[in-house]
This record gives C-alpha cells, structure tokens and sequence, in this order.
C-alpha cells in the first residue's frame, strides 16, 4: 500500500455547488486491486490549512509549528484534523500522531467512531490497522500510530507522560487551558522517527477558557519573547461555514439555526468572530466613558481597598476613592505574580498609604492556611497584619456581585435609552487600570451557569485570568459609603429655613469630574496604578 498527496495548486472560491461538484482534494489515499482508493479529501479552506503543514511541504522547506484552523461552525474542523493524522500515519512511517477532545465521549462521538466508518481496517482483504479499543489507538500496517485522546482537566495532561507525538491536534483548541497546552506541546511534541517534522494543529471556534489564549497568538498574533514565541511558527486559517459546500448541501437550514443563537455564540459560531463576546458579561464597559484623566483626590473623599490572593496566579490589588455623590472611582491596580506574602504586603505599602484607606476587602482564602507555603504557617491575612494591613471578608457570591459590578458600571438611564455620562465605577487612566479594563473586557458567560462569568486562569506568566475581575468585583460588592461634606453645615436648627438652603445648594454643588473635569490639572500619566 501507498499513500499519495495532491501538489498544491491555486483554487478558486465554490458557492452553493452540488456536492457531487466540490473542489476536493486527496490527501490520505491507499492502492487496492480496483485502483487508488481515497480515504480523505479535502475542500479548499482545508486544503489550504493542509498546505500549512509539512506533509505538503518539501523536506527543506520551513512550515509553521503552530496552525491554527476555523472559527465558525460547520467549517470541516474534525473531519480536517482526521484528515492529517491520517495521512501523516501513510506519508511518515513509524510515526505518531494523536487528536484531543475535552471528555472521552466527544473524542468517541466526535473522532473514533467517524475514523472506524471512513477508514475500514481491512481494504480488499488486506488489513489496513489494528484498533485497540481501550487505548483508542489505530496501529498502523507500517508502524504508525494514531491515538484518540481527551483533556477535561489539567491534571489529563499526566495521562500522556511518556508518550511522544509527531503530530498533536487540539480540536476545539479553545476548549483547553492554557497549561493543558503548553504543558503537552513542551513535554510530548517532538520527532518520534528519523524524516517527520513536528507540528500542532488548533482547529477551534471562539469562547470557551482557551479563549485569551488562541486570541492573542492566531488572531492578534500578540507574541512574547520571554515565551520563545516567534511570528514564523503561528499561521490561522479562517473557515466559514460557506467554505464546508458539503455540509451545506447535505443540511442546507443549518444556517437558520445557527442565526437563533444568542448573543455573544451567534457571532462566534456563525461568524467565526474572536472579538466578538469581548465584555459580553459587562457589555456596559466603554473605554471612552469608564477611563478618566487622574486628578488629585479631595482629601476628605472616602478611600478604601480591595485584595485578591494569588501565588501561582497573580495577587491583584486595587485602590478605591468614593465622592459625597457615591460615585467610586478606581486609583490604581496593582499586581505581580510568584511572590509570597510578606513580599506582597511591601509591594502594596510602597505604593498605597495603607492609613488613608477606611477597610479592605479581600477573598477568603486570605484567610485559609496555605499547605503549599509549609505546614503550620499564618494565613495571609495574619501576615498582612504584621505589615499594618488589615483585611475584611469580601462578598464572594459571584452572581450577586457580577449584577453589583454591572450596575456600578451602568451609565445609561434606567429604560436603556439615552446616556447620562456618569457611571458609579471609573478608572483613572494609568497602566494598571487600562490592564483591568482590559481583562474586564474579556470576561465571557459560564457555559454552565449562565448568570456567572467563565473561571479563566492566567498562564504561567500571568497573562490572562479573572484576577483583576475577581478583585473590582469584591470592592463593588462592598457597597462604600458616600464621602462625607467637606464642610460641616453650621451648628443651627435643621429645620431652620438657612440650613434647608444650605443643603439644597450644596445638593447642587458637589464637584464631580465626570461633571466638571476642569476643576484640578491632571496628573501625570504613570503616578497611579504600576504593572509589574
């Protein structure tokens, strides 16, 4: 048996043609007494992803190591990333490929079952592979291996030490974590035989907690040198569901239904749109309206902070100032990652005039004993305490205080209609607040819990995450008092005419830089809110 490829060629866009007229093209083909048998072939859009790889490439020419593949539904993703193992188990022998889906019945569902319907294991009498159902694993009649495999949680990854792989397909690439990935790509990509070239291929829609991920490094192509991230070795091929002409003809209303989807998974599954669902849990956000020139905090005006613990991910701490009109504005955000209590309560001192501040709030587990800081050690409360920083239980209840975060940041009327300009939370303009602006941004529904947002780790350079949304949330949910007047009404009867004019005139008077910006020069950019 033999496998072949076609030579690449220049294709032209197809629209509503027959099935029997798509564009295909071989790539996974096996001789049989009748002649070449195609076991895949593949559309335009998947043959230009397939070109991508170096199973269509000479052996000195370069070719991505990372490709990303889809976007919208319906676009040939799973049937693609058969199509590639398949042929790189006939091209490369000896070599091992593998798929991933998130749970082993979508791998079995999605996967096994359409390779054991489109790949027979005897073809005109000859055996063609072994199928071992336990391990789901094709063995090859020239020693290649193709496996089936399944990441749900982190810790999944284990389940492959030991194994390396020529070829790893993540598909729905978004649906994996961020150390899910690097942690695979790290340890188990790499060349099994003499002659194979490694890749991965991430063939995905948008959503989902590899969302920031995928995003940054295929469609922002937003790389970092401390990662070893370089342009050459990323390439995203967009596919929409107009670019899968055999889905189309064979369910032509698929299209209707994608079109009743809600919002934010209308545009991500029929559009194929990554920015789409950017804020779509605080779709009030609006840079123009929530990012404010700092100015210098009336002396009398309420402050307080807020605190979310992190070692492994980033701490986040955020300073608060509150005007008589209750209005609650973000000073700065502080965070950095890997650091251990006491070098966490200096950072925040250097930086926050602790005694200024009315209270803290912080998350709970501020106050659980760390095991992986050593056995009988303080909570970082109790540390906090040493350093003159004291901490108060936050409202952790996420629903709750994903609706006060939404409502503080609100700035239209209460119909909808019409913008009145003022929201009850800003942000000063500096560099940690346009980060926590940023990540705000980015925060997408819960899948499973509609009226939540998605629990979103950082990676291992605390990129990413819901750190900084964990900690604004604590401190809307605290519910601050209004500052007090600047200056006392004159000790008089309060019900005398005077001083019920005197209330109504400061009512009307109370300065708000939302209202008034000209009031106080503004700062320099940078004196609130570093990033470390």
């Amino acid at each position: 048996m033999l496998a072949t490829t076609a030579a690449p060629s220049a294709l032209a866009s197809v629209s509503a043609l027959p099935e029997s007229a798509v564009p295909r093209h071989p790539v996974a083909t096996v001789e049989t007494s009748a002649g070449d048998r195609v076991l895949y072939a593949l559309q335009p859009k998947q043959w230009k992803c397939f070109n991508l790889t170096p199973l269509a490439r000479e052996v000195d020419e370069p070719y991505p190591e990372n490709i990303g593949y889809g976007g919208a539904a319906g676009g040939g993703k799973s049937y693609l990333s058969r199509a590639v193992v398949v042929a790189a188990a006939l091209l490369w022998p000896g070599s091992k490929s593998i798929i991933f889906r998130r749970t082993e019945g979508e791998v079995k569902e999605n996967h096994v079952n359409n390779f054991r319907t489109e790949v027979p294991d005897v073809i005109d009498g000859v055996r063609l592979y072994d199928w071992n159902g336990d391990d789901f694993c094709a063995t090859w009649y020239n020693g290649s291996r193709t496996y089936f495999g399944y990441l749900k949680v982190d810790s999944d990854v284990f389940r492959y030490t030991g194994n390396d792989y020529d070829i790893i397909v993540f598909e729905e690439a978004t649906h994996y974590s961020w150390f899910q990935v690097s942690w695979l790509l790290g340890n188990r990509l790499r060349a099994t035989i003499d002659g194979t070239r490694p890749f991965a291929l991430f063939p995905s829609n948008p959503g989902s907690k590899g969302h920031f991920w995928y995003k940054r490094l295929f469609i922002d192509r937003n790389f970092s040198s401390e990662s070893d991230e370089h342009p050459d070795q990323y390439a995203f091929v967009q596919a929409l569901l107009a670019d899968n002409q055999v889905l189309r003809q064979r369910d032509p209303r698929y299209e209707r239904r994608l079109n009743r989807l809600p919002e934010p998974w209308r545009s991500w599954q029929r559009d194929g749109d990554f920015h789409a669902g950017a804020g779509a849990m605080l779709s009030e956000l609006n840079r123009d309206i929530h990012l404010i020139e700092p100015f210098e905090v009336p002396p009398h005006w309420l402050r307080f902070g807020s605190f979310d613990w992190g070692y492994a991910h980033p701490w986040v701490f955020g300073e608060y100032a509150v005007n008589e009109d209750g209005r609650i504005f973000k000073l700065q955000t502080l965070s950095k990652i890997r650091q251990l209590p006491d070098a966490i309560a200096r950072t925040i001192r250097e930086h926050v005039v602790i005694e200024r501040l009315s209270y803290i709030t912080a998350g709970w587990d501020a106050w659980a004993k760390k095991a992986s800081m050593g056995e009988n050690t303080p909570s970082i409360a109790e540390v906090f305490e040493e350093y003159g920083i004291y901490l108060t239980r936050a409202n952790i209840d996420r629903v709750q205080g994903l609706q006060t975060l939404k409502r503080a940041l609100q700035f239209k009327d209460k119909e909808g209609e019409g913008i009145d300009g003022v929201p009850d939370l800003v942000f000063f303009r500096n560099q940690g607040n346009i980060a926590a602006i940023a990540q705000l941004e980015s925060m997408t529904p819960d899948p499973d819990d509609m009226n939540d947002v998605l629990k979103v780790d950082a990676d291992e350079y605390g990129r990413g995450g819901d750190d900084i949304y964990d900690e604004t949330r604590y401190a809307a949910a605290s519910r601050p008092q209004s500052a007090d007047e600047e200056f006392g009404a004159p000790a008089i009867d309060a019900w005398a005419p005077e001083t019920l004019q005197y209330e109504a005139e400061m009512t009307h008077r109370h300065w708000d830089p939302l209202i008034d910006p000209d009031r106080f020069e503004t700062l320099e950019d940078g004196q609130f809110g570093e990033m470390y």
